[in-house]
């Protein structure tokens, strides 16, 4: 049966000879993890008629542990030892009807089971047995075989904890914290864990060191709960090993150390913990602790996403949208940022809009710049393509309106391209300077490079040999193309332009600069 409780209670009651030999070594190699000893061991001492080794051969069966899943085996085997009268079996044979595992679900055969069970229990445990006190008190807690009722299951468990009883005393600690069957008291709740956890209690000891981080029923003490967190990490707790992670990558009480953070998120994510692989991920991303790997990044996140975890679902989605460690896929973009949307993330629901445009966009753009449909440019596709094309970057800030690069190895003639994008990153504008100083003829010669890929210009105004003077191409997909120059400087400027996305950029730069200005007066009215 599947409880809290963490470990099964079994006891060598009559057993003789070489059947008690075989259940002992079969027992023991089964708490030490070793399935496949135990299972031989186990199935000698079985077949023989041993129930706590038939019990144990059904848990096994029931777990998959050492042999392969199989429920109706488990249920075998519980049988034949709730014959004997196994309490353990009667109650685990209670828990399969009950939910239908191996059998037919049947309540009513579940309910017989379980009280069966709570008899032998309840035997046992007036007699002073601590396993018997703590798997009745779970029972009373449960409901099963007997009326639930918390008081009960206090009182059992207070009787077996008085002995010592590990599990009983990490169970109190949970009830006192939640105030179930109990007035709720953390001061009592951290008491019965520290007894616990002195004992070994890998749970316990976790419940320690979250109470001193956090100063619930106990002072706070960092130092306190770094110990606690790490006794109960190096048993494998997974919560702990988060814990300890975030505790060396945030420098809390300890110097901050990416390394250590890492190797503790590493074992955690390696217990397919969803939390600790989207936090590697992140780590691989910024080279925190281990060198920096975007193929690594997308795995974890990968692996986290899988499990359902919102943040590691956007971040898939932002790397198949920008080709970041993984090829370039906006389909599967939409795919990602639908899920963690669906999760609530308003940043997914804000780049899954973007994205569905783009995807929508594509459908009828036609003009490129570095083999990237302008139209349907983001940011991220034109910062990639631009450098992959060969061009220099002369400087790149995403809090900025734009980007600027050495443009002279692209195009002949230019000196430098400029873009700019919307405030969501979206392509507005991308312009090549040609320079020319005193060189009327520099503006005929780009449009007559540029009228060999386009054709004539839909319009033109101003004259080639003075003054200012532009010409200007509508092009299908609604891109404008101008090549144009002031007076008396000749500098040529050829310009792409998406007029949607370009008003739109000046409309939110009109906005900002009211915005700063109306701070600006405030300030200097609130100064008399």
């Amino acid at each position: 049966m599947k409880t809290f409780l963490l470990s099964v209670f079994f006891y060598m009651l009559i057993h003789s000879g070489s059947v008690l030999a075989d259940f002992a070594k079969g027992f023991a190699a089964y708490n030490k993890g070793d399935y496949a000893t135990a299972l031989i061991e186990l199935e000698k001492s079985a077949v023989q008629g041993d129930a706590d080794a038939q019990t144990t051969l059904g848990q096994m069966y029931r777990d998959g542990q050492g042999v392969k899943q199989d429920d109706s085996k488990a249920v075998e085997w519980f049988q034949k030892a709730a014959a004997k009268g196994n309490a353990n079996a009667q109650s685990n044979l209670g828990w399969m009807y009950a939910n239908g595992r191996g059998v037919k679900q049947d309540e009513i055969k579940a309910v017989e089971w379980y009280q069966k069970a709570v008899e032998w229990y309840q035997k046992a445990a007036t007699q002073g047995d601590a396993d018997a006190q703590v798997y009745l008190g779970w029972m009373y807690a449960n409901g099963r075989g007997v009326k639930q009722d918390y008081l009960k299951a206090v009182e059992w468990y207070q009787k077996a904890a008085a002995q010592g009883d590990v599990n009983a005393q990490t169970i109190l600690g949970q009830m006192y914290g939640i105030g179930e069957g109990v007035k709720q008291d953390d001061v009592k709740a951290f008491e019965w864990y520290q007894k616990a956890a002195e004992q070994g209690d890998v749970y316990a000891q976790t419940a320690l060191g979250r109470m001193y981080a956090t100063g619930q029923g106990v002072k706070q003490d960092y130092v306190k709960a770094l110990e606690w967190y790490q006794k109960a990490a190096v048993q494998g707790d997974v919560y702990a090993q988060n814990n300890l992670g975030q505790m060396y990558r945030d420098g809390h009480v300890i110097k901050q150390d990416y390394v250590k953070a890492f190797e503790w998120y590493q074992k955690a994510a390696a217990q397919g913990d969803a939390f600790a692989q989207n936090i590697l991920g992140q780590m691989y991303a910024a080279g925190q602790g281990v060198k920096q790997d975007d193929v690594k990044a997308f795995e974890w996140y990968q692996k986290a996403a899988a499990q359902g975890h919102a943040f590691a679902q956007y971040m898939l989605g932002e790397m198949y949208a920008t080709g970041q460690g993984v090829k370039q896929d906006d389909v599967k973009a939409v795919e990602w940022f639908q899920k963690a949307a669906a999760k609530g993330s308003n940043l997914a629901q804000r780049y899954l809009e973007i994205v569905q445009k783009k995807l929508n966009c594509t459908k009828n753009a036609k003009t490129t710049l570095f083999d990237v449909k302008l139209k349907c440019a983001t940011r991220d596709d034109l910062m990639t393509a631009i450098k992959a094309g060969g061009a220099g970057v002369k400087r790149e800030d995403k809090n900025t309106w734009g980007d600027e690069y050495h443009s002279s190895v692209v195009l002949k003639g230019s000196s430098e391209l400029t873009v700019l994008y919307t405030v969501d990153g979206l392509f507005a504008q991308a312009t090549y300077t040609f320079p020319s100083r005193m060189d009327s003829q520099k503006i005929a010669q780009v449009r007559d490079f540029v009228s060999g890929k386009y054709g004539s210009p839909d319009a033109s105004s101003g004259q080639v040999s003075l003054g200012d003077a532009s010409f200007t191409w509508y092009l299908e997909d609604g891109i404008t193309l101008k090549v144009s120059r002031g007076w008396p400087d000749t500098t040529t400027f050829l310009s792409f332009t998406y007029p949607e996305h370009y008003s739109a950029m000046l409309d939110e730069q009109e906005r900002q600069k009211k915005e700063r200005e109306a701070k600006q007066y405030q300030k200097q009215n609130n100064a008399f």
